[in-house]
C-alpha cells in the first residue's frame, strides 16, 4: 500500500492525550470523579489514555469532561490540529460595556505577552522549536482574545441582522406571504 502521512497513521495523537489528561486533573476529583463522570472505572480511563495503546479515548467521554469540568482544553487542542481556533462564545446577557472594555484590555495584555515571547526568540538570532511553540501558544491566545473581544462587541451592539427566505427558495416563482410579491 505504500507508506501512509503521519496524520493518517495515528489514530489517537498525543496533543489529544495532553489536552483529555490536562482536563481530567483540572477536576476536583481527578481520575477518580472523570471516572464517575463517565460510568468507568479508572483503569478503563488509563488504558485509553496510553498513545501506543490498542483502545482510544472516545471523543464523546472528552467532551462529557470538558462540559464538566468547565474548560475548553479538548476544543482548543483540536482547533490548533485542523488549523484554526476555537472562541468560546460567552452569554451575552451576562456582558455590559465595562466587562467587553475589560476583554479588549486582556487581549491588548496577551499581545503584550506574545511580543515578549519573540523578543526573547529572536534575541539570539535563531528561534528553536521550543521557542516557536511558546511564540504559536501566545499567538493563539492574542488572537482568541480579541476574537471574543470582537463577537462580543457585534453581539451585543449590532442589530440583529435580517434575511429575506425568498433568496434561499427554488427557482421559479414563489409568492411573498405579506405583500403578494413574486421572485420570478
Amino acid at each position: 500500500m505504500g507508506i501512509q502521512p503521519e496524520w493518517k497513521v495515528d489514530k489517537q495523537p498525543a496533543w489529544l492525550v495532553a489536552a483529555i489528561k490536562k482536563t481530567i486533573t483540572e477536576l476536583p476529583g481527578g481520575y477518580a470523579e472523570a471516572a464517575e463522570w463517565l460510568g468507568v472505572t479508572e483503569h478503563a480511563l488509563f488504558n485509553r489514555l496510553r498513545t501506543d495503546g490498542d483502545q482510544i479515548f472516545p471523543l464523546g467521554w472528552a467532551l462529557v469532561l470538558q462540559r464538566a469540568g468547565g474548560s475548553n482544553y479538548i476544543a482548543h487542542a483540536i482547533s490548533r490540529a485542523s488549523g484554526g481556533l476555537f472562541v468560546p462564545m460567552p452569554e451575552v446577557e451576562d456582558f455590559d460595556n465595562g466587562d467587553i472594555n475589560q476583554r479588549l484590555l486582556e487581549a491588548i495584555e496577551q499581545i503584550g505577552r506574545y511580543s515578549q515571547e519573540v523578543r526573547a526568540a529572536i534575541e539570539d538570532g535563531v528561534i528553536e522549536s521550543h521557542e516557536r511553540s511558546a511564540i504559536d501558544s501566545e499567538l493563539y491566545r492574542a488572537i482568541a482574545k480579541l476574537q471574543e473581544h470582537t463577537s462580543l462587541v457585534y453581539r451585543v451592539f449590532c442589530a440583529p441582522e435580517k434575511s429575506d427566505a425568498r433568496e434561499c427558495a427554488a427557482p421559479g416563482v414563489v409568492a411573498c406571504r405579506n405583500s403578494g410579491e413574486t421572485n420570478a
